[in-house]
């Protein structure tokens, strides 16, 4: 089968990394998987041409505003996948919510990484309740069998006199969706009480603007570190 998937591919995104491990569970499985960026389409027609060059048998998008908007009139059996933005975003826009409503109509499957989102769009769209599938995220992990922890606490600024420091790590692009600062003046409170307590930020720039803001806090938290 030759599956035609749309999502957003900003490097270093969850929506990137979320769709690259799709990708590779639908090719081991033996199909083609055709990946594209869904900004790069303005029109359904567009996404049609590619079905049609490519010889696509089914569709596949992540967002359902974003990437499944062009799906509903290809002529094509397709599912979809929430993002965060869904939920947390285009679900408040009339129009977007009208949108989303066809596109899931239409939907052979949907997919929800939580029970709670899962409840979310059976309210807003309760014709769902028998396509939505919750499918929890997973990665595997691969603890470094070389990381000196002590060397690490320097590196993140965190002072070596304390006998047993509570570090919480954040890890997320550093971009304004993802907001990697609202815990900041919680936690600068928190560690004026108990000096163990350590936040660490590590993500990549994604955003060169938002960097910078995020390192301008930094200097004015001395208690965190950020690593990007």
């Amino acid at each position: 089968m030759r599956i035609l998937f749309l999502s957003s591919l900003i490097p270093k995104t969850g929506n990137c990394t979320t769709a690259d491990r799709i990708r590779k569970h639908i090719e081991e499985a033996g199909h083609t998987c055709i990946l594209k960026e869904a900004t790069a389409f303005q029109h359904a027609s567009e996404v049609e041409d590619v079905v049609r060059k490519e010889n696509v048998d089914a569709a596949l998008a992540i967002h359902i505003y974003k990437g499944g908007r062009f799906l509903p009139d290809i002529g094509i059996p397709y599912g979809v996948i929430f993002g965060g933005t869904d939920i947390n975003e285009d679900i408040k826009d009339e129009h977007k919510r009208e949108v989303m409503g066809i596109v899931l109509l239409e939907a052979r499957f949907a997919v929800v990484f939580t029970d709670k989102m899962k409840i979310t769009v059976e309210t807003y769209w309760p014709f769902t309740k028998n396509k939505i599938h919750v499918q929890p995220q997973g990665i595997i992990t691969r603890p470094s069998t070389t990381l000196k922890w002590k060397t690490f606490l320097e590196s993140s600024g965190i002072e070596q006199e304390e006998d047993n420091p509570y570090v919480f790590l954040l890890v997320c692009g550093l971009r304004h969706v993802k907001d990697p600062l609202y815990l900041m003046d919680a936690f600068s409170e928190w560690h004026q009480k108990e000096k163990s307590v350590h936040l660490v930020i590590i993500g990549p720039a994604v955003d060169p603007f938002f960097t910078k803001e995020v390192a301008a806090k930094v200097e004015q938290q001395w208690i965190w570190k950020c690593l990007y």
